[in-house]
């Protein structure tokens, strides 16, 4: 692999189960903290690793390098890549893989490609979408599909973003939403009083970080009542795995929300515009940081031999008065600057590289 292209590994919903990508994210965070020049990017439905140079062995992870790799972020940041077109969360999300980055210290090239990411989602995003079918609306259809919600009570636990659209969700599908979590001064529950009243509910949304123990104890797989049909947005799942079980087909994952729409076609296809024209830039910006040695070559071998020369004429020429000299090295400067004007026109627009190569042979840099 090319030390001068940037390269990503890869891991979403259909490469690796959600509590797969989890583990994978843990490992590969302790990984950047070591390799610092590495950005890492980690949301519900994926967990991927940019960075130059040497590679960890993922085979877990798809690969890919140099224009695909850049791409692929900037259709990630465009929204794009996510189950939900044009969802706005995401760009948040490769906004904090850039902070993090930063704070060890990332790799120049590596920061521009992100930065050009999110340029391109900010992009995209200037021309409005319809109301998209989000994560939340989605899992609130999946729960009225099983059980009737207008006027009935509904549990929805964690007041984070995601678990304040839940709540938006359930209460426009006509539930009486009850919030729980972890901090009471946040909602009307806490977490092991909600377990209690889950099987009092029609139905339960959760969007938690970390497990929600409590609810092993009061609603497991030997509870005498009933559990309402549960939906877990959390990655990874917040719902013990006893209960998932309990649950059976009335438990909604995370990964079971993944539905790729096609979105918008106008919008898509401007978003898609935007990615085309940030790629080239990024990549021409990218091969011409690679022909700066050969630049900067091309011009110290171009001024050495213009003093040179001019060191001898003058020689030859003892009695020019100093006006004259002056105007005989404007002339020689002058006239190398309009010889190389070409060559470094070409060269700073070098985009794979192959202008520098032949600026080399020709030059013998």
């Amino acid at each position: 692999m090319s030390s001068v292209l940037p390269w990503a590994l890869v891991a979403q919903v259909g490469d690796l189960e959600v509590s797969g990508r989890a583990r994978l994210a843990g490992a590969l965070r302790e990984l950047a903290q070591v390799h610092s020049r590495w950005a890492l990017l980690t949301t519900c439905h994926r967990v991927e690793l940019y960075g130059f140079g040497p590679a960890p062995a993922r085979p877990d992870m798809r690969w890919l390098e140099g224009g695909a790799a850049a791409r692929h972020l900037f259709r990630v940041a465009a929204g794009l890549e996510s189950a939900v077109v044009g969802e706005s969360e995401i760009l948040g999300q490769v906004r904090d893989a850039l902070a993090g980055a930063r704070e060890r210290g990332i790799d120049e090239r590596l920061a521009r490609l992100f930065e050009s990411a999110i340029a391109v989602g900010r992009a995209a995003r200037a021309r409005p979408l319809p109301r998209p079918d989000g994560l939340a609306e989605r899992a609130v259809e999946w729960l009225s599909g099983r059980a009737a919600l207008p006027g009935r009570p509904v549990l929805v636990v964690g007041t984070g973003s995601m678990g304040s659209a839940l709540t938006v969700a359930a209460t426009a599908a006509g539930g009486v939403v009850t919030v729980a979590s972890r901090r009471r001064e946040r909602a009307s529950l806490d977490l092991a009083t909600a377990a209690r009243r889950v099987p009092e509910v029609a139905a339960v949304a959760v969007a938690l970080r970390g497990e929600w123990a409590e609810l092993a104890v009061s609603g497991g797989p030997r509870a005498p009542r009933r559990l309402p049909p549960l939906a877990d947005l959390s990655a990874p799942p917040a719902v013990p795995a006893s209960v998932r079980q309990a649950l059976g087909p009335d438990f909604l994952g995370i990964d079971q929300l993944w539905r790729r729409t096609p979105g918008e076609a106008a919008w898509v296809a401007a978003a898609e515009a935007a990615v085309a024209d940030a790629l080239a830039e990024y990549v021409g910006w990218l091969g011409g940081r690679g022909s700066v040695s050969t630049l900067v070559a091309l011009r110290e071998r171009s001024e050495a031999r213009r003093q040179a020369r001019l060191e001898r004429l003058l020689r030859r020429l003892p009695d020019l008065d100093e006006r004259s000299r002056e105007l005989v090295e404007a002339m020689s400067r002058q006239l190398v600057t309009d010889l190389l004007h070409e060559p470094v026109s070409a060269l700073r627009s070098d985009l794979d590289g192959s202008h520098g190569e032949a600026a080399r042979r020709l030059f013998g840099l």
